[in-house]
Formats: structure tokens, C-alpha cells, sequence
């Protein structure tokens, strides 16, 4: 069986050269045989890779497909711990619940999940989170880090402000994120964030980030009116490798911040980019709603209102909703 990394180094050798590429030179460059090369060429047409084969020249590659094969993403990755590992499957469930499984038998930190088409996506509140047939990108990462159940918030927001950077370095758009889980452009919900854990009770022993972004739906793809995708916003297709490889780039640089200076420059970060800070704002609960000025985040993660009357509230991620006032 060929191994993943001889595939990566084929895709990769192909997509930097601009003419053909002898079946010699592939097999000097891997040390391998002509035969493994063959079945690796076959093996990407089945993936939807055109690929030109002609005597005497070797291979050339004409189109890649949109694919979230690790082979294609994982070939100059920018990153020290998240997306080093990969599980991938062309349909799943969920992510989050592979992930889950995944990290109760100990699979290395920053491992990403990622799948084509998820058919049991789940958001926030118990939300379902549509991701149509390689439209979409839904990946979760795990995470062990040495935090209480009371710290975990700090990472959605970190996955947030990742994606915002990602989206703006990326593709040159200025995202915004809303608390405590999603990411804005031109007023509309681009990406949910989902953050489960499980936890003893001082300590977490595994954290699962879940992140859903929609790239290439067409308004007909939603039903609800507050969502968009990029290429809505855009106007043109957009690459999904690309943005996964942003978003992993990002998310791994934040995570080593917090890793070295705690929450507290991330905090500031997320206040940059943030939706609706310093607005009248509605916070929704299963009882009942306030109203007020959204003025902070405390150093947790949790949001601080500031009541008409002048008093403070505090509200944590999993009671509550937010929208503008």
C-alpha cells in the first residue's frame, strides 16, 4: 500500500510543475517504483484529478478537484500542532462525534476530523448544521489543554477570531465575530463554532472545536435568510483547501499564543474584530430577555452587560443567545 505521504508528494510535485513531469523523475524524487507512481496517478484520476499521461514525457496535470483529501491540504501546511494529524472520510455523521471518539483513545492533539458532506451536523442549542455535498467545510480539532470546564469558552472564541483572520488573510474580506460562536460577513453568519468537551471536575481531559464554514452554497442552499456563504459574498467560487489551510494556519498559531500569554492578548484580539461591542443589544434566555449595552468579555470568555440601570450582568455561552437590540 502506497503511504499517504508519497501521495502528498505526488499531488505536490504535479502542482508545481507547469509541464510534464517524466515517470523517472517521480520515482528518483519518492525512491520509489514505477509501479507505485502508476497506482498513484490511477488512484487520483478516481479522485477526480485530470491528469495527461504521454510517452516520453511523463505525467501533466490539468484540474484538481475541490477535494479535503489530507494528500492535498496537508502538503505545506504551516503548523507546529493543528492539522499534523488527519481522519478523513468523503461522508460522516459528525465530526464532532468522530473527534470525541477519536480523543477518548488518545489520538495526538490537534487532530482534525473533516469530511465532504456532513448528514448529522449539530450547532449550538442543539441547532442542526447543514453541510451539502463538497460545498461546505466542516472539520473539529482536538485539543487537550490544561484548563477548568469554566476556561473553555476562551477556545471558541480563539476559533473565531482564527477563522476571521484566516477569511481576512485569505481572501482579503474583513469578518466579524459575534459571541460566543460565529463569525459575520456583510452582516450575515458565514461560520458556526461548536466547543464540547468532556471534563472531571477541576480539569478537561479533552476538548472538541467544531467549525463549520459554508464557502460555496448558493442562496437556494439556505433557508434561513441570516446565513451567506463566501461565494454569495464574493460572487465567484471559492477554494475550500485554501481556506482550511488558512484557518488551521491561524487557529495553530493562536492556540501556541495562548499556550505562551494565556487568554488575555486573545481577548483583545476578539474585541478588534467583534460584532455588536458597545451596542444595545438583546441577550435571550429560556425565561426571559434583557436588554442593554454589550460592553466586555470577562476573562473567561463570558459576556458583561451593562443594564439600563447601570449594573453589570454576566452571561455564559450555554444559556444564552444574542442578537442586536
Amino acid at each position: 500500500m502506497v503511504n499517504l505521504s508519497t501521495k502528498q508528494k505526488i499531488i505536490d510535485l504535479l502542482q508545481t510543475e507547469e509541464g510534464y513531469l517524466s515517470g523517472e523523475y517521480i520515482c528518483q524524487q519518492l525512491q520509489v517504483s514505477r509501479t507505485a507512481v502508476w497506482k498513484v496517478i490511477e488512484g487520483l484520476r478516481k479522485d477526480g484529478y485530470e491528469i495527461e499521461a504521454r510517452p516520453r514525457l511523463g505525467y501533466r496535470l490539468l484540474s484538481s478537484p475541490d477535494l479535503l483529501d489530507p494528500a492535498v491540504w496537508m502538503t505545506n501546511l504551516q503548523v507546529k500542532c493543528i492539522g499534523r494529524n488527519s481522519h478523513y472520510q468523503r461522508v460522516l455523521g459528525s465530526t464532532n462525534s468522530v473527534a470525541k471518539e477519536l480523543a477518548r483513545q488518545g489520538t495526538p492533539e490537534g487532530t482534525v476530523v473533516i469530511t465532504e458532506e456532513q448528514t448529522q451536523g449539530r450547532g449550538r442549542l442543539g441547532r442542526q448544521w447543514q453541510c451539502p455535498p463538497q460545498a461546505g467545510l466542516c472539520f473539529s480539532v482536538v485539543l487537550y489543554p490544561p484548563v477548568n470546564p469554566m476556561e473553555v469558552a476562551q477556545f471558541t472564541l480563539l476559533a473565531a477570531v482564527a477563522v476571521a483572520n484566516a477569511l481576512g488573510r485569505v481572501l482579503g474580506v474583513a469578518a466579524r465575530v459575534k459571541w460566543p460562536n460565529d463569525v459575520y460577513l456583510g452582516g450575515l453568519k458565514v461560520c458556526g463554532i461548536l466547543a464540547e468537551m468532556t471534563a472531571e471536575a477541576d480539569r478537561v481531559k479533552y476538548l472538541v472545536l467544531g467549525i463549520g464554514i459554508n464557502i460555496n452554497q448558493t442562496q437556494a442552499d439556505f433557508s434561513n435568510m441570516s446565513a451567506t456563504s463566501l461565494q454569495i459574498q464574493l460572487g465567484r467560487p471559492v477554494s475550500r483547501v485554501k481556506v482550511l489551510r488558512g484557518v488551521l494556519e491561524e487557529l495553530d498559531d493562536l492556540y501556541l499564543q495562548w499556550q505562551q500569554g494565556g487568554f488575555a492578548p486573545l481577548k483583545e484580539m476578539w474585541k478588534q474584530s467583534a460584532l455588536w461591542l458597545g451596542e444595545p443589544v438583546l441577550v435571550s434566555g429560556l425565561q426571559r430577555t434583557w436588554e442593554g449595552i454589550m460592553e466586555d468579555i470577562d476573562d473567561s470568555g463570558a459576556l458583561i452587560l451593562r443594564l439600563p440601570e447601570g449594573d453589570r450582568k454576566t452571561f455564559y455561552s450555554g444559556e444564552v443567545s444574542l442578537r442586536l437590540k
